[in-house]
């Protein structure tokens, strides 16, 4: 049994736990709410009535409970941030079920609906707390153990390690340190080696989580320790450099308490990947239809303002490194060699008249919405860059052929074209680690505001 629970990811073994919980509380919470309500008032309708809704209650209440972090893998000693997620999502959970039952003209009892809350508060926390002590049973019996690792062993690591003793009982082992320099104050935990050995060390001792505590360690060697563990279910995470000023009381991450900054692999669920595929399509069917006309003036004009073809298609690197045309309406005048580095001044001679007001309003990217629907791109993402550029890239670099490029991204709507694309690489490797779709909408709404400001443009 305990080497079949080694086999499945714990992490899923951990959500799953908690939505069966809220299922179950949530079913019980149902009832009682449906009980208290005729006993204190007239009988409503028939149970099975209100039973019919009880399924998509619970899946409205599982999706708000998720983006409340609720099944996101924390732990906390205490347990009281938990509870007042679980208030705002149940309150939350409720005034979207009321809306709903509006919009459907099926008007459920009031009454069943403030006890649904109450209940729903009583019981889902219980469950809650059923499944804390469920996972440190387990963890007294050697299951769900997650080995920590820790680079730097000077004080603020030692501060650190010292933090973590306290999720002992949650199943945080600390095996060591990692250290280059020699460290003269004594530790309750051994240094293993120098920081270059951290790849063995972690097969050695079955790590799961690496915390990187060392503040003068460089960000080029710490972004290429992190991609040399890309495949691996290795979890980093940066310990703010304001660690003995912040309090014990900030939620972040996968341990409560402990501000630090997850430094993960950054891949995303199919769920993710599937929306934002489904939505690049749309909007860039939507783009080609609204903007069809604008292709043909915009070809035209460049084609009278000088000699040469409208269209522009130039070799970039895409995901996992696959080759492919990118499509710009050109710029530059015709005999330009497509493979020079890019203007970096307005006044660059090479740019034509047309080609100004193009890249100024960055109307010359609009043919990149086809590339967008041959799925070689998306809206966004790191910017493509060239292939001779690609071939200089160390380990850490090549992190950003991980992901689609994209049309905008934020190194565009932070510096746009102030700096070249290789230059940018810390802004893509930002943007790797905290996919989601709220920050692709918020790039892209900031990118119309630069696009309509030309801010950076050129």
């Amino acid at each position: 049994m305990r080497n079949f629970l080694r086999l499945i990811s714990q992490k899923k073994i951990a959500v799953l736990t908690l939505v069966l919980s809220d299922l179950c509380a949530f079913f019980v919470s149902f009832s009682a709410a449906y009980s208290l309500r005729n006993f204190f008032g007239e009988s409503i309708q028939p149970f099975d009535v209100y039973l019919q809704a009880f399924f998509a209650a619970f899946v409205l209440l599982i999706l708000v409970f998720y983006f409340f972090g609720l099944y996101e893998q924390k732990i906390r000693i205490e347990g009281t941030s938990e509870i007042f997620a679980i208030i705002k999502g149940v309150l939350m959970a409720a005034v979207v079920f009321m809306a709903a039952s509006f919009m459907y003209k099926y008007d459920y009892s009031r009454g069943f609906v403030i006890a649904l809350i109450f209940t729903s508060l009583v019981f889902i926390n219980v469950g809650r707390l059923a499944v804390r002590m469920f996972n440190r049973w387990l963890v007294k019996k050697g299951l769900g153990i997650t080995n920590v690792l820790i680079i730097g062993a000077g004080k603020p690591g030692r501060k650190l390690a010292a933090e973590i003793k306290r999720y002992n009982n949650f199943g945080y082992r600390i095996v060591g340190f990692l250290d280059d320099s020699v460290v003269k104050e004594k530790s309750v935990y051994p240094i293993l080696g120098k920081i270059d050995t951290m790849n063995r060390i972690i097969n050695e001792k079955n790590i799961s989580m690496v915390f990187i505590s060392d503040p003068n360690m460089p960000h080029e060697r710490m972004l290429s320790l992190i991609s040399g563990c890309e495949n691996t279910n290795i979890k980093f995470k940066l310990v703010s450099n304001l660690y003995e000023i912040l309090t014990g009381s900030i939620d972040i991450s996968e341990i409560e308490g402990i501000p630090s900054i997850d430094l993960g692999t950054g891949k995303k669920h199919l769920i993710y990947k599937f929306f934002k595929r489904f939505l690049d399509v749309v909007f860039a069917v939507f783009g080609v239809v609204l903007f069809s006309w604008l292709f043909l003036l915009m070809g035209f004009l460049i084609r009278v303002d000088s000699k040469g073809r409208a269209f522009f298609k130039q070799k970039r690197v895409g995901l996992n490194g696959r080759i492919f045309n990118m499509y710009k309406f050109r710029t530059m005048h015709a005999d330009t060699n497509m493979y020079e580095e890019a203007p970096r001044k307005a006044d660059d001679r090479r740019i034509t008249r047309m080609g100004g007001f193009l890249r100024k309003t960055s109307l010359d990217e609009l043919p990149q919405l086809i590339n967008i629907l041959k799925g070689e791109m998306s809206f966004v993402g790191p910017r493509p860059e060239m292939p001779f550029i690609v071939e200089k890239y160390t380990e850490w670099q090549k992190t950003r052929l991980q992901v689609k490029p994209g049309l905008t991204g934020l190194w565009q709507i932070l510096g746009r074209k102030d700096l070249p694309l290789h230059e940018n690489l810390e802004y893509d490797f930002y943007y790797i680690q905290n996919q989601s779709l709220l920050l692709d909408v918020v790039i892209m709404i900031k990118t119309v505001w630069a696009v309509i400001t030309g801010k950076g443009a050129f």
